[in-house]
């Protein structure tokens, strides 16, 4: 018989630590791949949702100014079209038409962009149904006013009517989906001509003796005859604005703006928190301002929604040619107190940019573009990594136009062991008289 001998104790402990010792470093390289694999997925979701909700932005940039009126009918007050606007803080200082819910204020004439450098600590705004948002302290905010920035269908469409002695019909495009619908769509109406000096004019047609209709149902058939042309020099575009539903203003509004929700459960649990673990990023919000009316009052009120989340910061600067002499100049978004706006150089005044920024046929013809640096967070926080250089929301050779955080300012707020990522928008509005 031959000798059978098995494993002794011995072998069979180095054995069984040798295995441990393998699944050990096998487990530990496993986790550290499993880490390293969950940050490169959060960052490029990160990177996805900045790429699709910033050409959000971009396209409401590009838009800026598109179909809304230059003049109205009459330079007397009691013609001019009655329309409010946005009813919370912060959006009502951006407001033109004077009026509020429900009571229509004298309007002025819409600039096609207005904003806030540095909105102050403690300010709150609403939805429609009532929920709170606070504004990140510091950060800017704008507002885009073109016909196409709201999302409703209507909104999307144009058409133009030429005249007809015997009254006709707006153009119809090949597209059925192109065209306004009968009835639903809510259209204003502008004339577009060249003035007496040559300048382009782009008015608000309406009826004068009641000018609080400056809109009209939209008709597949012969238009009413106080929102067509009547000589053969004349044609008129139609812009749709809403559907179904009184206008609050003749152009749609959109706002842009970072704000941390009341209900921080909308807020993804990995964005940055402060070192008492109270949140301090919040998320950049486009909002439209609502043209629906709640029991025959018109709200005003903001319908959300969100573009990008984490995110610490968003700054805006403008591009002027003050002068018309192809110099550009640069400026801070604005702010009733001229001290808080900034300007580049020493040829231009932060007085002179509030006034500019206050009238709207001067944005037409001296706004040149629109930049925008927002500071968004790239994956988790990672205990690994530690900012050591300081994070620059702006162009760095520009400094009186940049918000600059230094690692003692991310130390201070929790921020350290966060990558930062810094998307930058540049548009050229086309929609600007002379661009």
């Amino acid at each position: 018989m031959k000798n059978i001998r098995g494993f002794t104790l011995l072998e069979l402990l180095i054995t069984m630590a040798l295995v441990i010792g393998v699944l050990m470093i096998t487990s530990s390289a496993f986790n550290s791949i499993l880490k390293t694999t969950g940050r490169l997925v959060s960052s490029e979701e990160s990177n996805i949702e900045g790429v699709v909700g910033l050409e959000l932005f971009r396209h409401d940039l590009q838009q800026t100014g598109f179909g809304i009126p230059f003049s109205f009918y009459s330079s007397a007050s009691d013609a001019k079209p009655k329309y409010a606007e946005a009813v919370v803080e912060p959006a009502k200082w951006l407001n033109d038409g004077s009026g509020t819910a429900g009571a229509p204020g004298s309007g002025n004439v819409p600039r096609a962009v207005a904003s806030w450098n540095y909105i102050p600590a403690s300010t709150a705004t609403s939805d429609e149904g009532g929920a709170t948002y606070n504004v990140l302290t510091g950060t800017d905010y704008l507002a885009i006013k073109a016909t196409t920035v709201a999302t409703n269908t209507a909104a999307q469409k144009w058409t133009y009517l030429s005249y007809s002695a015997g009254g006709k019909a707006a153009k119809s495009w090949p597209n059925a989906y192109d065209n306004l619908v009968a009835s639903t769509d809510r259209v204003i109406v502008l004339s577009r001509s060249f003035s007496s000096t040559g300048v382009l004019t782009n008015s608000l047609v309406y009826a004068p003796f009641d000018p609080t209709t400056y809109w009209v149902n939209y008709t597949n058939g012969a238009f009413n005859s106080a929102y067509s042309p009547t000589n053969s020099q004349e044609i008129f575009y139609m812009y749709g604005i809403v559907k179904s539903t009184d206008l609050v203003m003749p152009f749609n509004r959109a706002d842009y703006f970072v704000a941390i929700p009341g209900d921080t459960t909308k807020v993804p649990s990995s964005c940055a928190k402060d070192s008492t673990g109270n949140l301090n990023t919040g998320i950049l919000y486009k909002t439209n301002v609502n043209h629906g009316t709640t029991s025959g009052t018109k709200t005003g009120k903001l319908t959300y929604i969100p573009i990008l989340d984490c995110v610490a910061d968003m700054q805006a600067v403008f591009g002027w040619d003050l002068n018309g002499d192809g110099v550009i100049e640069e400026s801070s978004a604005y702010n009733s107190d001229s001290t808080k706006i900034s300007v580049s150089g020493t040829t231009i005044t932060a007085a002179a940019i509030k006034t500019v920024m206050e009238s709207p046929s001067e944005i037409r013809n001296k706004l040149k573009y629109i930049k925008v640096y927002i500071m968004a967070q790239e994956g988790r926080k990672d205990t690994n990594f530690t900012n050591v250089s300081p994070i620059t929301v702006g162009d760095s050779t520009n400094g009186s136009l940049t918000r600059t955080y230094t690692v003692a300012n991310l130390s201070a707020l929790g921020w350290l062991n966060y990558r930062w990522k810094i998307y930058r928008i540049v548009v050229r509005p086309k929609n600007l008289l002379l661009n």
